[in-house]
C-alpha cells in the first residue's frame, strides 16, 4: 500500500487519492488484497489509505479535516468488504474440498493396501505354501489376536518379531518406538543378538526421512558403512509412523523383493491394527459387536464433521422377520454406494440394517430413503408403512460418536452389549419413522 500510494503521489501530486478522477484507482490495491487474503487484510489496507488522508491534511494548503470525502471512503469500504466476503467464502469452500480430498486419500490408501494384501496373499499361497510354516491369512489372524491380547502402545511387539522371523526369515532384529520422527535407541522387543539402535546409521536415517523401507541393495553407499541390512518403518494408513524394525542378520536368499514386500505389508497391517484400536475404543466399549471396519469409518467421518463441518449420517432400517422383508434386506445389502457401509444387527424379532452414509447431509439422506422406497414399490408393490419397516436417522454431530451410534441402536430396540457408565449426551437428530 505504501508503494501504491507513492506511485499515485508521483503520477498525480495534486490529487494522489484520485478523488477528482473518474475512477478511484487507489482503491484497487485494497480490493486486490481483500480478494487474495481476505477481509481483515483488505480492511487494514483501507485503514492505511484513511491514515494517509489524515497525514497529508497538514501538508496541503487550505485543507482542513472538515473536507473529509465521505462518499469516496464509503465506496472504497464497500468495495473492500465485497471483495473480502467473496474471498472468505471461496477460501472456506476450498478448505472443505481439501478436507474431503484428505479423507478420500486416506480411504484410497487403505483400499490400495488391502488390494495389494489380497494379491500378495494369493501369490504367497500359490508359490510358498509348501515351504512356509503358516499362510499369510494365518499370519494376519495371529497378528489381530495378538493386538487384542496386548493393548499397549506397540502391543504384541515380541509376538510380531517372532512371526516375522518365521515368515520373513529374520535372524537378528529389533523393534524401536518412534516419536517426533526420531527412533528410540532402546528396543521394545528383539530377536537374536540385536541390541541398542544406532540412531545415526544411514539406513535408519533413510527409512525415517523417506517413510519407506530401506535396505542395503537400495543404497550402495549406505551398505558400506551401515550396521543393518534392512530398516523398515511401522507406518499406518494415515501416514503416522509408530515404530521402526532394524534387521541386522538375514539369510542371503531372503533379501529379495517379495520378502521385503511381505515385510512391509505385515508391518502396515500391524500399524493399522494399533491405530484402529485406539480410534474405536469408545465405540467398542458400548457396542462390542460393532464391526471394526464400520467403527473405524464412523470415527473418520466424525473427525471430518468436527474439523470441516462436512456432514455424514446413520440411517437404520428396522425390518420385521418375514420372507418379504428378508428379500428386501438382501436388496439393501447390494445397494450401498462406494463410500457407504452397512452393519446388519439381528434381534429376536427384527433385523436392523444400519447404513453409514459418508459425506451425506439431510438432502442426501432424503434421496437415499426415497430410493429405497422406490425399490419397495417397484419390486414388492409396498412402502415403509405397509411393510412395517421403521426408519431411524441420526446425523453425525460434534457430540461423541459412540453415543450417537448407541442412541440410534437404542431407538431401534437393539440391546446394548455393555452397560454404559456415563449418561449419553444428546447426540442424534430426531427420529424419523
Amino acid at each position: 500500500m505504501g508503494a501504491t500510494f507513492a506511485i499515485s503521489l508521483w503520477l498525480s501530486p495534486d490529487d494522489p487519492f484520485g478523488i477528482g478522477a473518474q475512477f478511484p484507482w487507489l482503491w484497487l490495491m485494497p480490493g486486490v488484497l481483500a480478494l487474495r487474503y481476505g477481509t481483515v487484510l483488505g480492511l487494514l489496507a483501507g485503514a492505511i489509505v484513511l491514515g494517509a488522508w489524515f497525514a497529508q491534511v497538514p501538508l496541503r494548503a487550505g485543507a482542513t479535516p472538515g473536507d473529509f470525502p465521505q462518499q469516496y471512503f464509503l465506496g472504497g469500504l464497500v468495495l473492500v468488504l465485497l471483495c473480502g466476503q467473496f474471498s472468505d467464502v471461496w477460501h472456506d469452500r476450498l478448505r472443505r474440498v481439501r478436507e474431503v480430498n484428505h479423507y478420500l486419500s486416506e480411504r484410497l490408501a487403505a483400499l490400495t493396501r488391502s488390494h495389494f494384501l489380497l494379491q500378495l496373499s494369493h501369490q504367497r499361497i500359490e508359490h510358498e505354501l509348501l515351504v512356509r510354516p503358516v499362510t499369510l491369512r494365518d499370519l494376519l489372524g495371529e497378528l489381530r489376536a495378538a493386538s487384542t491380547r496386548d493393548p499397549g502402545e506397540l502391543g504384541g511387539a515380541s509376538f510380531l518379531l517372532q512371526l516375522l522371523s518365521q515368515s520373513c526369515e529374520l535372524e537378528s532384529a529389533s523393534m524401536h518406538r518412534v516419536a517426533s520422527g526420531r527412533a528410540e535407541a532402546e528396543p521394545v522387543a528383539h530377536i537374536g543378538e540385536a541390541g541398542r539402535l544406532v540412531t545415526d546409521d544411514p539406513l535408519v536415517v533413510a527409512a525415517l526421512t523417506h517413510d519407506r523401507l530401506a535396505h542395503v541393495q537400495s543404497d550402495q553407499a549406505a551398505a558400506d558403512v551401515s550396521r543393518y541390512l534392512v530398516c523398515a518403518p511401522i507406518e499406518a494408513s494415515n501416514r503416522e509412523t509408530l515404530g521402526l524394525i532394524a534387521v541386522e542378520r538375514l539369510p542371503f536368499f531372503a533379501l529379495n523383493q517379495e520378502n521385503l514386500q511381505l515385510l512391509t505389508v505385515l508391518l502396515g497391517y500391524y500399524a493399522d491394527g494399533l491405530r484402529t484400536r485406539s480410534l474405536i475404543r469408545g465405540i467398542m466399549a458400548l457396542r462390542a459387536d460393532c464391526p471394526i471396519e464400520f467403527a473405524l469409518e464412523l470415527v473418520r467421518l466424525h473427525t471430518l464433521k468436527r474439523q470441516a463441518d462436512i456432514e455424514s449420517a446413520l440411517v437404520a432400517f428396522v425390518l420385521p422377520r418375514s420372507s418379504e422383508t428378508q428379500n428386501l434386506a438382501g436388496q439393501m445389502r447390494r445397494m450401498p454406494r462406494s463410500l457407504d457401509m452397512v452393519w446388519e444387527v439381528e434381534t429376536p424379532r427384527h433385523v436392523v440394517m444400519v447404513n453409514l452414509l459418508a459425506l451425506s447431509g439431510p438432502a442426501a439422506v432424503e434421496g437415499f430413503l426415497s430410493r429405497i422406497e422406490s425399490l419397495l414399490r417397484a419390486q414388492f408393490e409396498t412402502d415403509f408403512s405397509q411393510s412395517h419397516v421403521a426408519v431411524q436417522v441420526a446425523m453425525l454431530t460434534d457430540a461423541e460418536v459412540e453415543w450417537t451410534l448407541d442412541d440410534l441402536l437404542v431407538r431401534c430396540h437393539v440391546p446394548a452389549t455393555t452397560t454404559p457408565t456415563v449418561a449419553p449426551a444428546a447426540a442424534s437428530a430426531p427420529a424419523q419413522t
